[in-house]
């Protein structure tokens, strides 16, 4: 399928689930929740996510060094910044992760094929955590852990020590040369995961929710899941679509859902747009990358 096509379909994709959701809720409602947002947690919640991809890039460095890569930290982390520009705001061109993989073949000679399987485990070693998390919090709402049996619930808790081993033996098996780097990834990716919650819940004090922040915290989960299929633009529309159904279900209001999905999708935005002055200093990273 062509680039502008997959473009084409995730822009309708993103619209046409922002229409739902606000055929479901009134954008007035949503717009004076965002309004009376207390700017001193907003902040807050903005460093938080900027410490999160600080953090992210950290493991991807670890990753890349598992490669034979010498790379810079203070490189690695203007890159990794550069491609989440490309991975937002170009979503039908070469995107964020290759670009990454196609600069440091040619200006390290790294091999295409490690450089890709670095940047694979990067995302699947980020979704441990955030699955991990969905099991415990699957349990800590009785809603929730009613509707799936007391049962199933104890399962999806003994399956995490279960699923980490798995992976764990599954990366030693078939990609050996990243095998040492595993726990610490993973760590890096639970502390990831740990500061983007402590996100949520500081825009929940921004918008003063009401309603359980366990049951925020679950929602913010499950549509991050969502988000890393790639469909939309960013996760725009399918994040929000997931925080309303989730709202609808659990009994949260839905402005106040809604409005925080909105608030977490408009920092991403705003702290991946930075990245922009990156590719104005493309001649200068390409120096630093070489060195």
């Amino acid at each position: 399928m062509p680039k502008f096509v997959k473009t084409a379909v995730k822009i309708a994709l993103s619209a046409l689930s922002l229409w739902l959701v606000f055929r479901k809720i009134e954008p007035d409602q949503v717009w004076a929740v965002l309004t009376r947002a207390r700017v001193g947690w907003l902040l807050v919640a903005t460093v938080l996510f900027v410490l999160s991809k600080v953090a992210s890039a950290e493991r991807l460095l670890l990753l890349f060094t598992q490669t034979g890569l010498s790379i810079r930290r203070q490189a690695n982390l203007k890159l990794y910044w550069l491609g989440m520009y490309y991975n937002l705001f170009l979503p039908g061109g070469i995107g964020g992760d290759g670009y990454k993989v196609y600069l440091l073949n040619r200006l390290a000679g790294t091999p295409v094929k490690a450089l890709i399987g670095a940047t694979l485990l990067d995302r699947l070693i980020g979704l441990l955590p955030l699955i991990y998390a969905v099991a415990v919090f699957t349990v800590l709402v009785p809603e929730v852990s009613a509707w799936v049996g007391f049962r199933v619930s104890g399962f999806w808790l003994a399956g995490i020590p279960i699923g980490h081993f798995v992976a764990k033996w599954l990366m030693k098996r078939f990609m050996p040369p990243f095998s040492p780097a595993f726990e610490r990834s993973v760590g890096w990716s639970v502390l990831v995961q740990g500061l983007q919650m402590l996100q949520i819940l500081a825009l929940l004090q921004a918008i003063e929710a009401v309603g359980r922040p366990e049951i925020y915290l679950l929602i913010f989960l499950i549509s991050s899941v969502v988000a890393t299929i790639p469909f939309t633009i960013g996760g725009a529309g399918a994040r929000e679509l997931t925080f309303l159904l989730g709202a609808q279900w659990l009994g949260l209001p839905a402005d106040a859902a809604v409005a925080v999905s909105l608030l977490f999708y408009s920092i991403t935005a705003l702290v991946s747009l930075t990245g922009l002055v990156y590719s104005f200093q493309s001649s200068s990273l390409t120096k630093e990358l070489s060195s």
